[in-house]
C-alpha cells in the first residue's frame, strides 16, 4: 500500500484511536472501550506500514562540508527535506546507560557488557529481529572518559559488529510520527544528515542500501577531501539556495 492510501487509513483510524470515553450513555461505554481498543491496535499496524514504505522510499542524503548545516537547513526550509542526526541511534543507545558508569573512566568491558543487554531492548522496539553478537574485542579496550568518548566507541564497534545501517532502520522510526503530520506521501523522501566525521559518511553510504533504501553523498562548501574525491559525490562549492536546489533536483532524478 502507497504511503498516502496508508495517510488516509490512518487519519480515519486515528479518530477512533484517540476518541475521548468520558461522558456519553453509560450501556454503550463498553462497546466503545472496545471499539478505541481495536481501533489503536489498528493504528499500531498500520503505522509499522507505514515504516516500512517510509524505508522503501528513503533517500538518505550524507552531508558533509564546512557548508553542511547551512545546507541541512535550506534543505529543510525551502525544499521541505527531512533531516536526522546519524549519531542518534547511538546516543539513545548511550543515554540509557546511568553516566556514572562512563564518567568515573569505566573498563570497556563492563560497559559493554551492561550495552549488549539494552541493545537488546533497542533492537526490540526497533522491530529488528535479529543482528550479530555484539561482543567485546581487545582493540576497544581503552578508558572512557565521558560520554562524547563512550558514543564514539559504541559508534565503533556497532559499525564493526552490526553494520551501520542500524542508522537508517533508527532514523526512519525516528521520522514516522513528523512525516505523518506533515501528511507526506510522496514517491520519494529526502532525508538530510550532516557529519564531520568522513569515514562515518562513507560508511553509511556503503550500508544504507541494504535496508532497501537509497543513499547519496553531499560536500557542501569546502573541506572533506576524502568524500570530495568520491566517485558520484555532488560539490555544492557554493552553499546557496539556488545550489541546494540543483543538487536535490539532481537526486531525486536518480531516487525515481
Amino acid at each position: 500500500m502507497s504511503l498516502n492510501k496508508l495517510l488516509e487509513e490512518i487519519k480515519l483510524i486515528k479518530v477512533l484511536a484517540e476518541e475521548d470515553l468520558s461522558g456519553g450513555n453509560v450501556d454503550t461505554y463498553q462497546a466503545r472501550e472496545g471499539r478505541k481498543r481495536n481501533a489503536k491496535d489498528r493504528l499500531k499496524s498500520l503505522k509499522e506500514q507505514y515504516t516500512n514504505e517510509l524505508r522503501l522510499s528513503a533517500s538518505f542524503i550524507i552531508v558533509t562540508g564546512a557548508g553542511k548545516d547551512e545546507f541541512s537547513k535550506i534543505a529543510q526550509e525551502e525544499f521541505k527535506c527531512f533531516t536526522a542526526d546519524p549519531e542518534g541511534f547511538y546516543k539513545d543507545l548511550a543515554s540509557r546507560l546511568p553516566e556514572e558508569l562512563y564518567a568515573n573512566k569505566a573498563s570497556t568491558s563492563q560497559l559493554f557488557d551492561v550495552v549488549g543487554r539494552h541493545l537488546e531492548d533497542k533492537a526490540n522496539e526497533m522491530e529488528i529481529i535479529g543482528y550479530p553478537q555484539f561482543i567485546m574485542k581487545q582493540t576497544y579496550q581503552r578508558t572512557v572518559l565521558g560520554k562524547d568518548d563512550f558514543i564514539g566507541l559504541l559508534k565503533e564497534a556497532l559499525n564493526e559488529q552490526i553494520g551501520s545501517e542500524i542508522v537508517g532502520l533508527h532514523v526512519i522510526r525516528s521520522l514516522v510520527d513528523t512525516a505523518i503530520n506533515a501528511n507526506h506521501g510522496g514517491r520519494v523522501t529526502p532525508i538530510i544528515m550532516t557529519t564531520n566525521d568522513e569515514g562515518f559518511a562513507l560508511d553509511l553510504h556503503n550500508t544504507l542500501g541494504r535496508i532497501g533504501s537509497k543513499s547519496f553523498l553531499v560536500v557542501a562548501g569546502k573541506g572533506a577531501k576524502t568524500v570530495r574525491g568520491t566517485e558520484g559525490a555532488f560539490i555544492a562549492k557554493e552553499v546557496t539556495k539556488e545550489s541546494v536546489e540543483s543538487t536535490l533536483k539532481s537526486i531525486s532524478k536518480l531516487s525515481k
